[in-house]
């Protein structure tokens, strides 16, 4: 069975109607080019919160179809880095074409009539020389070959001096013709590739000269008609969220999510998405041309190269081997991309349908059953998506509010102090879990309470992201029916001494004290949520036991206050700066300082007066080692002394016996005072190791 292949070209323009491109030229005759109303219309609408939108076009071709997408040009470089095309009737992608982006100077000067200076009519027909044109000038009509504009100087009449005159020279076959170019109507040319150029000249003058847009050219190549899908993102207004709580006996949310159509396409029945997050989103120039900058070279005139011989490689044989080896391990050539062939619109790389979790969906309440619902998915971790269930129309350049969750919702009604907020009063509020199921975008927040039977707006309110199961925190007015205080008491400073196995520990503490004191004038009970700066993790929280909330800047207290009643909060926290020192190496000094210590125990102050004794009696030995090896070292120099006098003298004169005797002397006092170096340097070691070991199983507070 055989399909007959059609060639279709359609230009889908953001304008509703068809936009007429022409060219009014009187000489060249150009005809307007008319481009057709969109066939792909759009069907598909994600906002994110980067600041782009991904749009989804969908529709049916026939055969070889080409569809023309108008673009501002300030999209154009969003759209060549974001597009995806996807043909489902297995058809193939053709390549993407769009009008240049080239200077309009640099794109005139490729055609062989250069426009790009704008020039006059007698300057192009300069240009013309050597073109064979018809010329009508006044009632005379002349075929022939254009040969250049030339100004002559004329004198006028009755002495009046002289004038310049433009003259268009022909030579025709009766020979040089010269016409006043001011009574040169229409110059025809004959040549039809030189008129085709000129008109191709004029063609990009007029694109140059719309600037706001920008053709891009799809082409599908197929068989039949079948399904094809083009998606792109472009710069979009950020969608906004605002919401409407409402307090009393069964509190509820509703959020509304507001979008802008700033394009000039109608959104007509799309499916919309709204994705919160933080994508990473940027802008980068693939629209405009690079070219690199080349030396210019000059000719080179060189004499004739002499034969040559060359020695064989001896390397040939091995680098053989090398090359099959090489192709044996190459990998095998990549298929084909499924973009580039044709495929289903599964693969489409922008499809936002719910990609990895689908939350629950919301239980709309009775009063907005017939509202706008929607359900939830995580796209990944860093961002969060909420489809609406029915399709969407926002007429171009138009703004719409479209409710996206209405539920239920956990409120607890408090006030909430904080000193650098409001010093004298604490602000009304309310704790919110989010238990609606989908993700919170963050934005204002209109509350009302239904209390007491009444219906009233209370106040506005701010809510950051607050993912499901969430609690969060907000505040809409002053509670002017309690009175605040807070008393800040100067740090109070203690000390603590220890010693652990070796080593003693002090221990400076300042003591922060905080008290909040809250007087409820109102008729019911109060609760207040007290946020106290919270000052780093080497802060320990002394009073209350343990806080409530904790965040990044505050811990956080809740304060139950009675009606018509005080009640006082008193916060204290302990910041410990500990110094560690060795007992076996430091300064002895410093050792006997800490006894003086008023805050130091008893304990740890008899410990330490052991400790000193003991390293007193290992420094008093040290001492007398150290006295014993000063006698040796003096006796030495001594005996050094003598020795070198008793060279000089005959070994049987009276003064050589004397120092004889007298180094008989000093070696039985060098042998004594070896003795005693040994017995007290054994009594010091044992000392020092007595000590080690005590330390060593020492402990005292």
């Amino acid at each position: 069975m055989s399909h007959k292949r059609n060639r279709r070209s359609r230009t889908i323009s953001p304008r509703p109607a068809s936009i007429v491109l022409a060219i009014a030229l009187s000489t060249a005759g150009i005809p307007g080019v008319t481009l057709a109303d969109a066939n792909l219309p759009i069907s598909r609408v994600t906002l994110y919160t980067s600041g782009v939108g991904y749009f989804e076009r969908a529709g049916s071709v026939d055969g070889d179809s080409t569809e023309t997408l108008l673009f501002p040009v300030d999209q154009v470089n969003d759209v060549l880095k974001s597009m995806v095309l996807l043909d489902s009737g297995g058809g193939s992608i053709q390549p993407v074409t769009y009008a240049a982006q080239d200077p309009l100077q640099k794109q005139l000067s490729g055609f062989s009539v250069d426009l790009g200076d704008n020039p006059s009519r007698g300057a192009l027909l300069n240009r013309l020389r050597g073109a064979d044109a018809t010329v009508v000038a006044g009632t005379q009509t002349l075929t022939g070959t254009i040969v250049g504009v030339e100004t002559r100087t004329i004198n006028l009449p009755n002495n009046g001096g002289t004038t310049t005159e433009e003259m268009l020279n022909v030579m025709a076959q009766d020979g040089l013709h010269s016409l006043p170019l001011a009574e040169v109507g229409t110059v025809s040319l004959m040549d039809p590739a030189l008129n085709q150029e000129l008109r191709e000249a004029l063609s990009v003058v007029a694109h140059g000269r719309d600037a706001s847009k920008r053709p891009v050219k799809l082409s599908f190549s197929g068989n039949g008609k079948r399904k094809v899908m083009v998606g792109y993102l472009t710069p979009t207004p950020l969608w906004q969220t605002t919401y409407r709580l409402v307090l009393g006996a069964k509190p509820m949310m509703q959020g509304w999510a507001l979008v802008q159509n700033t394009s000039q396409d109608d959104w007509d029945n799309v499916s919309l998405n709204l994705v919160s997050g933080r994508p990473i989103s940027f802008i980068q120039d693939l629209y405009t041309p690079l070219y690199v900058p080349r030396p210019t070279v000059q000719a080179r005139v060189a004499e004739g190269a002499a034969p040559q011989t060359y020695n064989s490689n001896m390397l040939a044989a091995k680098d053989a081997e090398a090359d099959e080896s090489r192709q044996a391990s190459a990998p095998e050539a990549m298929p084909a991309s499924p973009v580039a062939t044709g495929g289903g619109f599964g693969g489409a790389a922008f499809y936002n349908g719910p990609a990895q979790k689908t939350a629950a969906r919301m239980d709309a309440l009775a009063a907005v059953q017939g509202s706008i619902a929607s359900t939830g998915a995580k796209l990944g971790t860093s961002l969060f998506s909420y489809n609406i269930k029915i399709p969407v129309s926002v007429p171009r350049q138009q703004s719409a509010m479209i409710p996206f969750v209405s539920a239920a919702i956990d409120a607890q009604s408090v006030s909430i102090y904080n000193q650098g907020v409001q010093s004298d009063h604490p602000l009304a509020g309310a704790r919110l879990k989010n238990n609606t199921g989908l993700h919170l975008m963050g934005g204002p927040l209109t509350v009302f309470d239904t209390g007491d039977g009444g219906n009233a707006y209370v106040g506005d309110a701010l809510i950051d992201d607050t993912e499901p199961g969430q609690t969060r925190l907000i505040s809409y007015a002053v509670d002017l029916a309690v009175d605040a205080t807070r008393e800040d008491d100067q740090a109070q400073a203690s000390r603590t001494l220890i010693i652990d196995r070796g080593t003693l520990i002090v221990t400076n503490k300042e003591m922060y004290k905080t008290t909040y004191t809250f007087k409820n004038h109102a008729d019911k009970a109060r609760t207040v949520v007290v946020e106290d700066p919270y000052r780093g993790d080497d802060y320990k929280l002394v009073e209350p036991a343990k806080v409530d909330e904790h965040t990044a800047e505050y811990n956080r207290f809740d304060v139950d206050v009675p009606a018509g009643k005080s009640k006082q909060l008193v916060v204290k926290e302990e910041h410990p700066e500990s110094t560690q020192y060795g007992l076996v190496d430091t300064d002895l000094g410093t050792i006997v300082n800490f006894c003086t210590y008023g805050d130091i125990t008893a304990d740890v102050k008899a410990a330490l007066q052991d400790i000193i004794a003991r390293r007193q009696k290992i420094a008093d030995l040290q001492k007398q080692i150290d006295n014993r090896n000063a006698d040796l070292n003096a006796i030495a120099q001594g005996q050094e002394r003598i020795r070198n006098n008793m060279k000089a003298l005959d070994h049987s004169s009276a003064l050589y016996k004397r120092y004889v005797s007298e180094l008989n002397d000093q070696e039985t006092k060098i042998d004594g005072l070896h003795t005693e170096v040994d017995r007290l340097t054994h009594e010091r070691d044992n000392a020092q190791a007595d000590l080690s070991a005590h330390l060593s199983k020492l402990s005292a507070n």
